[in-house]
């Protein structure tokens, strides 16, 4: 009895580390979110602000083409000023981009983790009853071979929990 109470605690203890595991980690997943939100938002920014700097210097350079010969901006050179002020935020988004494989990996892993728990679960659900009943049964003065044909269990099944049972007398 004082083992099933301890494995039901252990269980149950288990199983508040995963809540709060999972809740710390949908936390660190919202605020992740926030920032690429936010990063999104100054990528966007810094987008309009380029592109009316571009419509600046085509429109300036349509007037000197107007007044004189082509000017020296050509589409290389605004290429690479896009391209420097883009940088730093292209390098961000791939950063984001590894955090969020990594947190999908975890994800996975915490997935694998409730799955082998419920497994233990259920497993000890079904088989703290049947222990109880051969234990209950032992005692009544059944030998193995009784209590196995009785619970519908195989004999060796029986002999091991009796011998169990024999090697932790507190159970």
């Amino acid at each position: 009895m004082n083992e099933t109470v301890l494995i039901v605690g252990a269980l149950a203890a288990a199983m508040l580390i995963m809540v709060i595991y999972t809740a710390v980690k949908d936390r660190e997943t919202s605020r992740k979110i926030a920032m690429m939100e936010a990063g999104i938002e100054a990528l966007n920014r810094e987008l309009y602000k380029l592109h009316k700097e571009i419509e600046g210097m085509k429109s300036a350079t349509d007037e000197s083409m107007v007044q004189s010969e082509p000017s020296a901006v050509d589409e290389e050179t605004i290429g690479k000023m896009v391209n420097r002020k883009l940088k730093p935020f292209l390098l961000e988004m791939e950063h984001l981009r590894l955090r969020a494989e990594q947190a999908a990996e975890f994800e996975e892993r915490l997935d694998s983790l409730e799955t082998k728990i419920r497994q233990l679960l259920f497993a000890n659900e079904h088989a703290a009853p049947d222990e109880q009943k051969i234990l209950q049964l032992h005692a009544q003065g059944l030998d193995s071979e009784s209590i196995a044909k009785q619970l519908r269990l195989g004999k060796g099944e029986v002999e091991l929990v009796l011998k169990f049972s024999r090697l932790n007398p507190s159970a």
